[in-house]
This record gives structure tokens, C-alpha cells and sequence, in this order.
């Protein structure tokens, strides 16, 4: 196997295997308001973002949510722009360069994660949900991408070193619980909780990722390991737990901890494949792959393994006026992985209703992976029916200066 077949087998893998599968959640009103959405979130959705909201709900209330879906791909290097410049065009030395420089030093990242909702509804202050979620993110060191552009010079090290990649995609089975333990006059508080069955159906994460090349005057030289982890199947459980304080029906403050606890056992179809590659005075003038560049590969069956997704904490304050619908929230993980960021987010958004069928929504967030995001959406009502339409940009305030893009739509009924 060629080298550069090893390294586009990996990102391969890694990106598109949960290209279409987050934790964006499928709420075309919470993308819309870029996803300043913890206290604003009623019924069904309060689910995914804080059960304590359903404790405010009436005990007749019930809502149904169906298909609803959300996408989210970014990167942290290239916009629109730059695509459309270079795509096809023969790249000249300050071209190269340019593009070089736009790769941040730890790497080119990329990113994708989403939502399905198949089902859910709420009835009271209980909700049940089906729903499938993932996240997929690769990042390539810079050392290796400097080589397709410019080559080696003598006596250049190139680290191989920094590849990481981490895939993930669940069926989740939901119950939810919202009640108020607590009302004096004009304020009332709920607690929440949402516990729900995992069934994982595929994970993958580069495990081991190092090695050097040596341009000498003999040739290059080196050697490198990759190492990924893989499974196919498994079960677990997740718990989340929230909190929410209405007050005089017009603000409501709400926080939540998403995958408090959490954990899935991958028992089905547990491997370990790894490739080794070693490369002898490789002299440029002979070059020829196949028959210079010696590595071994191989798979082996390894014991079951447990993965958990860091915790996410999101706090944040709403206020419902006769039209319009202020929002704020506050979203940080507690660890990095699996579509979770240590990096604090900060998001504002707004609902206005234009007429009684028509919601016009905008939102702008700060922080976190996506960095500078700006979105914006539209709410449909048409009886007990509802559709939501979002779409947010990242990394960028336009769409062609944006590094990133997210879309999702929603729809159900309210009774």
C-alpha cells in the first residue's frame, strides 16, 4: 500500500463514515437563534436542551415532534472564497504559500456532526424521544501538507506525528422528567431529568499517530505507526440533569447538564488496525512507491472497550415579551471529544412574530470551536402544526467568508 493511500484511508475513515449524523440537536428554531436555546426550549425539545422546562408545562399539554434533522461541517482553514479562487486554478508559488499560511500551526481540522430526530412527544411534564446523533473530526498536522506543496529540501525533518481523528454515531431512546419542587408568588423552580438508552453503531479514533521522515543527500529516510481503534456496535445509558427558575411568566432562567453521566460498552466487532511503514534511501529521481516504500498492516480482534462523552454545561437566561423573545446562554465542556469543547460559548438570540404564522428569527454566538457564528431562521404556524427552518455561518459573518455552515429544520404539532 502506498503511503499516501495509508493517510487518505484515515481521513477517509474518520470523515466520512458519520458525515451525516452531534450535538447540534435537530431544533431548526434553536439553530436559528444560534443555539441560544436552554431556557427558550418547551415541550418536546426540552428533552435535549433542559427537562426542568418540561416542569412549567400543564398537565394537558402535549406536543409531537417528527422527522427533523440538522448538519453541521466546518473547518478551521479555508472559506468559500478562497475554494472558489484556487479550485482548478495552476498554483503558483505565492499561491502555495498563501494557503500555507492560512493552516493554523497545530493543523488542519475538520469537522462534521448532526442530529436525527425520528420521533418524540411530550405529554405533561413527561417527554419520550428517538433520536440518532454523531460527530466526526480529523485533524492533519501542517509538516505532512507542507511536503504536496513545496517538497523536501536536504537534511529537512518532517514529523509525521500529530494525526488525530475521532468518529462517532448512537441510536438514543429517551425519557424525560420536568416538576416543580418549588413556587412563591410570581416564581416557581423545576428540576429535570432526561435517562436514555444508548445503542452505539459505530466508533472510531486514531489511537497512535508518529514517525519522521529524513531528507538526506542519499535519499529519505523514516519510518512511521498508525494505529486505529474501531467497533461496530454497542450499549450504554446517558443521564442529564437541569434546573429552571420562571419568573413573573416572562423570564426563565435554566441550567442544564448534558451526559452527566454517561458510558457505552463496544463489545460488536472490537479491532485494532495498524500500519507500519518504513522508507530506505528513497532517492527522488527512482521514485517508485510500490516497490521503495515497505510497510506491514494488519487487523487484529481486541477485548470490549468503554467511551464517554464529555459533559456539557449550558446556563442561560430567556425573556418572552407580547412579540418578541430574547435569549442568552452560556455552553462550555468539560473535556474535549466527541463533537464537545472545552471552549467557552456565548450566544444571544432573538424571536420576533411578524404574524401569527410567522416567526422571524437571528442570533449570533462567539466562542467554542465555530468561533464567530451568525444565524438566522424562520418559524412556520399553521394550526397545531409548526415548522422551523435554521441556518447559522461559522467562523465568518457571510456566507462566502464563512468556514463553516449549519442547517436544520424542524416540525411538529402542539396541542
Amino acid at each position: 500500500m502506498k503511503f499516501k493511500s495509508i493517510i487518505w484511508l484515515i481521513s477517509f475513515v474518520l470523515f466520512f463514515a458519520q458525515s451525516v449524523l452531534g450535538f447540534g440537536l435537530s431544533s431548526g428554531r434553536g439553530v436559528g437563534m444560534a443555539q441560544a436555546y436552554i431556557s427558550a426550549a418547551k415541550g418536546t425539545e426540552s428533552a435535549f436542551w433542559n427537562p426542568a422546562n418540561l416542569g412549567f408545562t400543564k398537565n394537558q399539554q402535549r406536543s409531537w415532534m417528527i422527522f427533523s434533522l440538522s448538519v453541521n461541517l466546518y473547518n478551521n482553514s479555508f472559506d468559500l472564497q478562497q475554494y472558489n479562487r484556487y479550485n482548478g486554478k495552476f498554483l503558483t508559488t505565492e499561491d502555495k504559500q498563501k494557503i500555507w499560511n492560512a493552516i493554523p500551526q497545530e493543523g488542519f481540522s475538520l469537522s462534521a456532526d448532526g442530529d436525527v430526530l425520528a420521533f418524540g412527544v411530550s405529554e405533561g411534564r413527561f417527554a419520550f424521544t428517538i433520536s440518532g446523533t454523531g460527530t466526526s473530526d480529523l485533524l492533519i498536522p501542517k509538516d505532512p501538507i507542507y511536503i504536496l506543496f513545496f517538497g523536501n529540501k536536504i537534511n529537512d525533518t518532517i514529523l509525521l506525528s500529530g494525526w488525530d481523528g475521532e468518529a462517532y454515531a448512537a441510536i438514543n431512546i429517551g425519557l424525560s422528567h420536568g416538576r416543580s419542587v418549588w413556587e412563591r408568588k410570581d416564581s416557581r423552580l423545576s428540576c429535570g431529568i432526561t435517562v436514555r438508552y444508548v445503542q452505539g453503531l459505530i466508533y472510531q479514533k486514531v489511537k497512535q499517530a508518529q514517525g519522521e521522515l529524513f531528507t538526506l543527500e542519499t535519499g529519505v529516510n523514516g519510518e512511521g505507526n498508525f494505529l486505529v481503534r474501531s467497533a461496530t456496535g454497542g450499549r450504554g445509558y446517558g443521564v442529564d440533569l437541569g434546573l429552571a427558575l420562571e419568573y413573573k411568566k416572562e423570564w426563565t432562567f435554566g441550567l442544564s447538564f448534558i451526559n452527566l453521566i454517561n458510558q457505552t460498552r463496544w463489545n460488536r466487532k472490537t479491532e485494532e488496525e495498524g500500519y507500519q511503514i518504513k522508507i530506505d534511501s528513497l532517492l527522488a529521481e527512482e521514485f517508485d512507491p510500490d516497490s521503495m516504500i515497505v510497510d506491514h498492516s494488519y487487523t487484529k480482534k481486541i477485548n470490549s472497550f468503554i467511551t464517554r462523552i464529555p459533559t456539557l454545561m449550558r446556563m442561560g437566561v430567556a425573556h418572552q415579551g407580547k412579540r418578541l423573545l430574547l435569549t442568552f446562554d452560556l455552553a462550555q465542556g468539560f473535556k474535549e471529544g466527541m463533537g464537545v469543547t472545552k471552549k467557552l460559548r456565548v450566544s444571544g438570540g432573538a424571536e420576533y412574530m411578524v404574524f401569527s404564522w410567522l416567526d422571524v428569527r437571528g442570533g449570533i454566538s462567539l466562542g467554542g470551536d465555530e468561533r464567530t457564528t451568525l444565524a438566522q431562521g424562520l418559524g412556520f404556524t399553521l394550526g397545531s402544526y409548526h415548522l422551523d427552518l435554521g441556518m447559522s455561518f461559522q467562523r465568518g459573518l457571510w456566507f462566502t467568508k464563512s468556514k463553516g455552515i449549519s442547517l436544520a429544520f424542524s416540525n411538529g404539532f402542539q396541542f
